[in-house]
């Protein structure tokens, strides 16, 4: 995977602080079915209640700092990857939630100057994982990203910690 290129069309939810529970209502935990989870992401986040019912296959989510603090819910993980998105941009990610993240096969970038980076919604963006850099084609613009370390790419790879496993 590093030499790869991630590209997709940016869909912005650009709110610092979102904790686990905006991304998945603790009400709704007894729901597992990847599916059944999809329409709920972010139903407890104001001003973005109808994102799991829109369609954002192949899009590349641009979140604010400290994405995903708070608890260790999987379906705040499961919902996304559900909704086939290829990738979230934050300026950074709480612990726990990158930890889920990367061993469930999600890919997480941090960019920590994200906020002051030109992206609209439905820009065409491009990650490149080798050279660690954010363009946003649209605009003919780019930005560095945080290097991802090679470990954590393999999982990525291979589609998470567990396929990563049963590969080796």
């Amino acid at each position: 995977m590093s030499n790869e290129i991630i590209d997709g069309k940016a869909r912005k939810v650009l709110v610092d602080d979102i904790d686990t529970d905006q991304i998945f209502h603790q009400s709704l935990l007894t729901i597992h079915n990847p599916e059944e989870i999809k329409p709920h992401i972010f139903g407890n986040l104001d001003g973005y209640r109808d994102f799991g019912k829109e369609n954002h296959t192949d899009k590349i989510l641009i979140v604010g700092k400290n994405f995903g603090k708070g608890s260790t819910r999987q379906q705040a993980v499961t919902g996304f990857l559900a909704h086939k998105i290829k990738a979230i941009i934050g300026a950074s990610f709480g612990p726990i939630y990158y930890s889920n993240a990367v061993n469930a096969g999600l890919f997480l970038v941090e960019v920590p100057k994200i906020a002051n980076f030109s992206i609209e919604e439905n820009d065409e963006l491009e990650i490149n994982v080798a050279q660690s850099l954010l363009t946003n084609k649209t605009r003919g613009t780019s930005i560095k990203c945080e290097k991802i370390p090679i470990p954590v790419l393999d999982i990525i790879k291979a589609g998470g910690l567990m396929s990563l496993g049963e590969k080796m």
